[in-house]
C-alpha cells in the first residue's frame, strides 16, 4: 500500500502529507438543479469510468460552473434524464464539481451505471492532454473514494471507450489514464 501511494505521488506530484479528501463543489455551489429522481448504488463500487464532455474547456470557477450548468440542462431538458449524467466533473480550474455524487446512479455509461462512478473532464481531450491540475484532482478524488470505503480497494479505472462505442475520454486523456495505478480492464 505504501509503495502504491508513493508511486501515485511520484506520478502525479502529490505530497504524501496532502492525503485529505479534496474539496468538492456541491450542486448548490455551482448553481445546479435538483435531480428528478434517485437510484442509489451499492457500495463499495468497483469501477471509475473516465469521460470527457466534448465542450469548450473552462479555467475559472465561474466559467466552469456555467459550463456544468449547461451540461446539466442539456442532460435534463434535452435528453430527459433525471439529472446530469456524471458523478463528478473536473474543470480546468482544478475544482471538482458534484454531479450525482458518490452514491447515486449516473447515466454516463450504459451497462455500467449501477456499478461505477463516472468522472468527466470538462473539455475535449482527443488531441490535447488534460492538465496536471485536472489529473491531480481526479486522482485525489479516487484516493478519497477508496479511503472513505465508497470505492473498493481494488477499484478499476477504465475509459468509457473500453465498454461502449464512443471516443470518450478522447485519445490523449485515454493515453494519460493508462499510467494510473488503478488502470485496468473491465
Amino acid at each position: 500500500m505504501i509503495i502504491r501511494l508513493l508511486t501515485i505521488c511520484l506520478i502525479f506530484h502529490i505530497s504524501v502529507a496532502d492525503d485529505d479528501c479534496p474539496k468538492i463543489l456541491s450542486k448548490a455551489a455551482w448553481g445546479g438543479k435538483t435531480e428528478k429522481s434517485i437510484n442509489f448504488l451499492i457500495i463499495p463500487i468497483l469501477y471509475v469510468i473516465i469521460h470527457h464532455t466534448v465542450t469548450p474547456e473552462c479555467t475559472t470557477r465561474k466559467e466552469c460552473s456555467t459550463r456544468v450548468q449547461s451540461i446539466q440542462s442539456y442532460h435534463m431538458d434535452s435528453l430527459g434524464w433525471n439529472d446530469i449524467a456524471f458523478s463528478f466533473l473536473i474543470g480546468g480550474d482544478g475544482n471538482i464539481y458534484e454531479g450525482r455524487g458518490w452514491t447515486k446512479e449516473g447515466a454516463h455509461t450504459y451497462g455500467y451505471n449501477k456499478k461505477s462512478v463516472g468522472i468527466a473532464f470538462i473539455g475535449n481531450f482527443e488531441d490535447k492532454d488534460a492538465s496536471d491540475k485536472m489529473l491531480n484532482a481526479a486522482h485525489k478524488l479516487i484516493r478519497c473514494g477508496i479511503s472513505e470505503g465508497v470505492l473498493r480497494e481494488n477499484v478499476r479505472v477504465i475509459a468509457a471507450r473500453q465498454v461502449r462505442a464512443t471516443a470518450s475520454p478522447g485519445f490523449n486523456l485515454y493515453t494519460q489514464i493508462q499510467n494510473w495505478p488503478e488502470w485496468g480492464q473491465p
